[in-house]
């Protein structure tokens, strides 16, 4: 067993009483730093690890049961069919409580820069760089939002209805971003940031509209379509993005898109998570929903 593995596991026993983390629960609030009883940042990055690691096994084993089961073929037998329906609801669920579960454990790290870089510079590859990845979008988008108190923070949960499915979003992506020769992570980030996947479309109190946040102006320039559909939406945000320039300067296309540069760091960041990992795209899509 690697040194850092053996050093996590030594803490499991500990957990309880040096990291008490709060419940995914609506309107959960998450403290600033904890220390142990030496003031030692150190060691309490570790049992925060020791968290992470634990969710990322559950996210990846819930999701190995749930292709398993989505992969069984339809049977004769009408009750084996009604019981695999039921393995396939349960896995969902445990998937995307794990999901979840994991967006509580982040944020709670991210509530305080000093134990967030340490986490980040102590957990292995990948879980190091989603980390960097999900924290600094976070306070991107906190710092844009004029938050500065990051452990006030909390999870609204709303209904996890009102988007296409991941996959169907995944495709919009991807036939958009091939068209206009973009990579399809952005417009995935992009789609979160504004929308949270269409399931908040506007109107903004600056008049945007649709699940990619248009402005009608820009929209009837760019548009082609419903600017409340999806794949129209997607479309026209991939189109927008060539035409600033973004095959060649992503960032001044998404500048363009946003006027902000925190925004356009929030969308890098995501983007760069779907980039090393597309289940991410699920993770987002999971996170701050019910159900």
């Amino acid at each position: 067993m690697s040194s850092w593995k053996a050093q996590l596991a030594a803490l499991g026993a500990a957990l309880a009483a040096t990291c008490a983390l709060a419940p995914a629960t609506a309107g959960a609030s998450f403290g600033g730093v904890i220390t142990d009883q030496d003031q030692d940042l150190s060691r309490v990055s570790w049992s925060y690890l020791y968290r992470l690691e634990g969710d990322e096994a559950s996210i990846a084993q819930a999701h190995s049961d749930l292709a398993t089961l989505a992969a069984q073929p339809a049977s004769s037998d009408p009750i084996a069919n009604t019981i695999l329906k039921l393995e396939q609801d349960n896995a969902g669920y445990r998937y995307r409580s794990a999901i979840r579960g994991e967006q509580v454990d982040l944020l709670r790290v991210a509530a305080d820069g000093n134990t967030w870089q340490m986490v980040a510079n102590d957990a292995p590859q990948p879980l190091a760089a989603e980390v960097r990845d999900t924290v600094g979008a976070w306070h991107s988008m906190w710092h844009l939002a004029g938050i500065d108190q990051f452990n006030l923070v909390r999870i609204h949960y709303r209904p996890m209805g009102g988007a296409a499915s991941s996959q169907t979003l995944a495709q919009y992506y991807q036939q958009s971003a091939s068209a206009y020769q973009l990579d399809w992570t952005y417009l995935a980030a992009i789609n979160f940031i504004e929308s949270d996947f269409g399931r908040v479309d506007g109107p903004s109190s600056a008049g945007a509209i649709g699940p990619m946040q248009f402005m009608p102006a820009t929209w009837t320039d760019y548009g082609e379509g419903d600017v409340n559909n999806p794949q129209d939406a997607i479309n026209a945000a991939a189109r927008y993005l060539f035409i600033a320039g973004g095959r060649r300067n992503m960032d001044g296309a998404l500048y363009a898109y946003n006027h902000s540069s925190d925004y356009v760091a929030a969308v890098d960041f995501y983007a760069d998570a779907i980039h090393q990992d597309p289940t991410w795209l699920d993770r987002l899509y999971y996170w701050n929903t019910s159900g």
